[in-house]
């Protein structure tokens, strides 16, 4: 019997990509090809591209090109390009880069296995896939996926695409107009997630607070919420990408009362001042992404609110910055990233006039990430001799420790929790007294009895 083509996949960009990432193993292992983890091992290497900034499309060329030396160097036959950049720039990316011997766009996954084995058994034929001259298509099921997420949790992708026209942003040129999966589907998936061992779901989209509207013109965030909450073993439902102005009572009642709703939500401004929420085209003004943040706090007590801002956007002035400053000095986000502007071809932010000097933007980006550090400082101490719920995702072979999270820590962006090792497995919830605290992590120890499921 021939030994089954060894498939190695490097997903890179946000959780979006990887459940795409999971789904296309998903068909890999279907389709009873081998699955390494690394690409040393593998007979084809496939790279799930990332699109949206400058930076992360330099990524994804240089990790295709430091993956393709293999072809010469090791055993590796071929080298496929999926996700977003072959999505944005398929023909250029061909062209440009000789070593790609297939590049899909965001298109159906279930074509991979077989173009792996045309390359694997010497065809010449290079192949690009795209799906209606480009355009994504969906919703699909992301059901059969391959986890690559810690038992504990798992991202749950309830829709593709956006229907926003943000000035700064190609998402929409990629992954298309918004489209909701069936709230039946989504249980679904929870479900087998839930069978999997999965703690807690990770609520993702373009947009998820748009979630219903182009099926039922209706926001449904807070229905499909409350119906994975029924799911027998999810115990924690965190939810990520919510649009400034469209947070709606429903959903903060949701967050506030329900036992399975993690008091967090991820709600990206981008900007504080009106000049520039204007210029970005976000739909709201300065009172009014105010106002939300501050029902956010009014409505559900103890929530943790992480968001992200850009600086040097065109035509940001010194006071429109002055605002920034102040709002991240005043507001005090739990959690926070902030980014310099990236000018991307194809958006109309890319022409706009009074363009801010790269060295301006990232000057203000790292006063504001200078700022935050001691807010971030002083939330970390809030938790020092508290009890609180973490849940454990893995073990750290560096630090030699367990490493979980609190409700105010989404997986992979946030900070984590050190707890001595052996205490409790994966995807288990300790009761933990919490003894330390830096910028970025926490230290603690069970209490007695706390260790759960």
């Amino acid at each position: 019997m021939n030994e089954a083509i060894r498939v190695a996949l490097i997903s890179l960009g946000c959780a979006r990509n990887l459940v795409d990432s999971e789904v296309l193993l998903g068909h890999v292992v279907e389709e009873g090809l081998q699955v390494v983890a690394d690409a040393e091992d593998a007979d084809v290497v496939v790279v799930n591209t990332c699109g949206f900034i400058e930076s992360a499309k330099q990524e994804s060329i240089d990790t295709i090109l430091s993956v393709a030396r293999l072809k010469e160097e090791g055993n590796l036959k071929g080298v496929i390009a999926v996700g977003c950049l072959a999505q944005r720039y398929g023909a250029d990316l061909k062209g440009s880069i000789p070593e790609l011997d297939a590049v899909f766009g965001l298109s159906d996954y279930s074509g991979v296995p077989a173009v792996v084995r045309r390359i694997v058994n010497g065809s010449d034929r290079r192949w690009v896939a795209t799906v209606d001259g480009g355009k994504p298509k969906g919703p699909r099921s992301d059901t059969r996926r391959v986890l690559l997420t810690p038992k504990s949790f798992a991202y749950l992708r309830i829709s593709e695409g956006c229907d926003h026209k943000c000035t700064f942003c190609a998402i929409p040129q990629m992954r298309g107009r918004n489209r909701s999966k069936p709230i039946d589907v989504l249980v679904e998936e929870a479900q087998s997630l839930a069978a999997a061992g999965v703690k807690e779901l990770v609520v993702v989209a373009e947009d998820s607070t748009a979630y219903g509207l182009d099926t039922t013109r209706k926001r449904q965030i807070h229905t499909l919420l409350e119906q994975l909450a029924e799911v027998d073993g999810i115990e924690w439902i965190r939810l990520m990408y919510a649009y400034p102005h469209t947070v709606a009572p429903e959903l903060t009642t949701f967050l506030r009362e329900h036992a399975k709703a993690v008091k967090y939500l991820d709600i990206p401004i981008q900007h504080i001042s009106s000049p520039m929420l204007r210029a970005m085209k976000r739909g709201v003004d300065s009172a009014q992404v105010r106002g939300i943040l501050d029902r956010l706090r009014d409505e559900v007590p103890g929530i943790a609110v992480r968001s992200t801002l850009i600086t040097g956007f065109p035509g940001e002035t010194e006071q429109d910055f002055a605002e920034l400053r102040a709002l991240v000095d005043d507001y005090r986000f739990e959690r926070l990233g902030v980014f310099a502007y990236s000018r991307e071809e194809t958006t109309p932010a890319h022409d706009m006039p009074d363009q801010v000097p790269q060295e301006v933007a990232e000057a203000r980006c790292a006063e504001l990430m200078q700022r935050q550090r001691s807010v971030m400082r002083a939330f970390q101490q809030t938790f020092v001799g508290r009890e609180v719920p973490v849940l454990v995702d893995g073990y750290d072979a560096e630090a030699k420790r367990l490493v979980g999270r609190t409700h105010a820590d989404a997986p992979e962006v946030d900070c984590r929790v050190l707890l001595p090792k052996g205490v409790a497995e994966p995807g288990a919830f300790v009761q933990v007294a919490i003894t330390g605290a830096d910028d970025y992590e926490l230290t603690g120890k069970p209490v007695a009895g706390g260790a759960r499921r």
